[in-house]
C-alpha cells in the first residue's frame, strides 16, 4: 500500500517548494540566503522569509561561543615536553567571510587556535613559558596570533584565548615486538 500512495508524498513535496516558508530567530542566531549557489543576503535575527524553490537558508549562531581545544603535547625551545591544554571564545562578526570560506566554521576556528597554541609554545622555552603563563602575558599573545589568523579570512573576534592546563610530560614510547605485535608494557624512552 506504500508504494501505491508514495507519489501523494512525491506531489505534496514538489507542490511545498512553491509555497514560502518562515522562520523566527533570536538574536543570537544569524541566516543566510543563498540563491542560485551566491551568498544572496544576510542578516542576525528576525523574522526570515524564503521560497524554498529558488533560495536556501543556513542559520548559524552568532552568540559568544567558547572551544576548549584538546590536549597537546609539544616541545619547547629547549627541548622539553609539555602537555598543553586552551581555551578560546570569539564570535562570528562578518557572515559573509564565514560563509564563503569554510564548510564547517568552528571546526576551522579549532584548528586554527591548535595551531596558534603549538606555535606559541614552540617559541617558549620551559621557564619563559611558565613566567608568561603565569603573568598572563601568554593569553594576550595567543590572543592576538589567533585574532590574525582568523579576523581577515574567516570574520571572527577573538575574545579570549589562552591555556588552561600546563604540566611537564614524560614521554614515553610503546614497544612493540612478537609476530603478532602485541603490546609490550610503557617504558621510559632514553
Amino acid at each position: 500500500m506504500d508504494g501505491a500512495l508514495s507519489w501523494l508524498s512525491w506531489i505534496a513535496s514538489w507542490i511545498a517548494q512553491f509555497i514560502p516558508k518562515w522562520d523566527v530567530l533570536d538574536p543570537t542566531l544569524a541566516w543566510m540566503k543563498f540563491r542560485r549557489g551566491e551568498l544572496h543576503s544576510c542578516g542576525r535575527g528576525g523574522i526570515v522569509i524564503w521560497w524554498p524553490l529558488l533560495t536556501k537558508v543556513e542559520i548559524h549562531s552568532v552568540a559568544e561561543q567558547t572551544i576548549k581545544l584538546e590536549p597537546q603535547s609539544l616541545i619547547t625551545q629547549d627541548a622539553v615536553t609539555i602537555t598543553v591544554r586552551g581555551v578560546i571564545v570569539y564570535e562570528y562578526e562578518d557572515l559573509e567571510k564565514m560563509a564563503v570560506t569554510t564548510v564547517d566554521p568552528d571546526d576551522s576556528v579549532r584548528d586554527k587556535a591548535l595551531m596558534v597554541v603549538a606555535t606559541t609554545v614552540a617559541q617558549h622555552t620551559k621557564d619563559t613559558l611558565l613566567a608568561a603563563f603565569r603573568g598572563e602575558t601568554l593569553d594576550e599573545d595567543m590572543r592576538r596570533k589567533a585574532q590574525l589568523l582568523l579576523g581577515r579570512k574567516y570574520g571572527v573576534r577573538v575574545i579570549r584565548m589562552g591555556l588552561i592546563e600546563l604540566t611537564t610530560a614524560r614521554p614515553y614510547r610503546l614497544i612493540a615486538g612478537g609476530s603478532n605485535d602485541t603490546a609490550l608494557p610503557m617504558v621510559p624512552m632514553v
